[in-house]
Formats: C-alpha cells, structure tokens, sequence
C-alpha cells in the first residue's frame, strides 16, 4: 500500500512541474531510486501533460548503467546525465549506448516503431540518423579527474552539453560547500568554461539561489535548474508560513 502511495506521488509531482511551463525537468535516478516502470512513466507524465514543451533529462544511477540509459531513451527522455564521467573511454561508452549505429551500438526498440506510422522521415534521413540528432548526451564533470580530461571530453563530437557539479567537485578538492571563489576553484571552473568556449560546448548547473544563477549567466551557462522539488516545497511553505504570522501579528495589534 504504502510503495503504490509512493509510486502514485511521484508521478504526481512529475504531472504538476509538467504544468509549469518549464524548458526541460530534471528526473535524478542517481540519489532516488524508484523502479524502471515507474521512471518510464515519469518520463511519459511529463511529455503528455506538458504538450511535449518540457523536455524529460534524466541523471541516470552511474557511468556504467546502460540498461536505464535504454530506458529513458525508448520511453521518449530527450537527454541523458552521466555521473563521474572522467575519461574518454567513459565517454565512448556513453556514445556507444545512447547513439544508433554507425555512431553507437544502441539497440532497436521493436515496440516503439510501427512500419508506415511512426518511421516517416524526411528523404535522405532515417528514423536512427534523426534520433541519434536529438537526443543530448551530457557528461558530469564532478571531479579534478574529470577537469584534467575536460577537453578530451569535449572533443567528443557526440557530447552534446556538460554538467558542472559544483558541490561535488568542491568535495573532491576538499573545499566546503556549494560555490566559493577560492583560487584553486577559481582555476579549475575557469578551465571548464574555457574548454566550453573553444568547443562550443553548452553548461549545464544546479543554480540554488540568485547568486549562484547570476554568476553561472556571466560564466556563459545556458542550461540552469532553478528549481528543486523538495527545496521549493521547504523553502515555498516556509515562505508562505512567514507572512501569514507576519498577517495575524498585524492582525493583532489591531492594524488590519
């Protein structure tokens, strides 16, 4: 009873935040586990009760779980985050499971292409050449291993958009918190932007306040979450709870 209570949750926040109007919803499989049945209609909620406007981009659990990385993509997800991407053999194996061949070695989903109906193309394209086009392959960078190849990574012609974990990377620099200005940090976000800038690469960040998101606008970063689900409703109720005792301590005191 309980799990379906979840299950039913879940789906349902996914349904609200389609609602909004946003760009593109971040679905993360690597710190909340739910079932694969339950992420593909995650991924389907958002799509129908969006009208296809907001794009469903999921952190899939780790740089090796292909399995849900065919997941998201058969079920309709329009990108792709990996975790800990620190090599070019890491990227490589992202391609290889997320594009079709000749580029990947993605499998055909029988169920999701219907012969006359759903495999019209353009003339010169194919339903594969397409898909392999629109569909974003996005690697973390979340470690000093990673800075150290982010120009390799970028290289890759099939990286479509990295992702910055701050907080991570701060971790694994030994630096506290969210974002800082320290010197060595400083270095290592400067070199992340200047590889962005010569590869024409699109950044991608968590942005919790308008500090960070003013400060990754000047940084160049184009792919920004504003929103969290569980923040919004702390902070939301939070904030709402505030003025209504502001309202009655006015109340109170006879002013309104």
């Amino acid at each position: 009873m309980a799990g379906d209570t979840q299950q039913d949750f879940r789906v349902h926040v996914a349904k609200t935040l389609a609602a909004t109007g946003a760009d593109w919803c971040w679905i993360d499989m690597e710190h909340t586990a739910c079932s694969p049945s339950l992420l593909v209609e995650i991924i389907q909620a958002i799509i129908y009760e969006s009208g296809g406007k907001t794009i469903p981009v999921v952190r899939v659990p780790s740089k090796t779980s292909f399995e849900y990385m065919t997941w998201c993509l058969n079920a309709g997800a329009g990108g792709i985050v990996v975790p800990h991407i620190e090599t070019e053999e890491d990227v490589a194996k992202l391609v290889g499971a997320c594009r079709y061949p000749p580029v990947g070695h993605r499998s055909v989903a029988p169920f999701t292409f219907i012969p006359g109906i759903t495999d019209t193309t353009p003339e010169g394209e194919t339903l594969y050449s397409i898909t392999n086009r629109h569909v974003a392959i996005i690697p973390q960078i979340e470690s000093r291993a990673g800075v150290e190849n982010v120009e390799m990574i970028m290289g890759n012609k099939n990286v479509d958009m990295i992702m910055v974990g701050g907080r991570d990377l701060r971790l694994d620099m030994g630096l506290p918190g969210l974002s800082g200005n320290e010197p060595e940090y400083r270095r290592v976000t400067e070199r992340i932007i200047s590889a962005a800038k010569a590869n024409n690469m699109p950044l991608m960040a968590y942005t919790p306040d308008d500090r960070v998101f003013k400060r990754r606008l000047q940084e160049g970063f184009t792919a920004l979450m504003v929103s969290a689900d569980f923040p919004t409703l702390a902070l939301g109720t939070m904030a709402d709870l505030k003025k209504a005792k502001g309202i009655v301590e006015q109340h109170l005191r006879g002013e309104i």
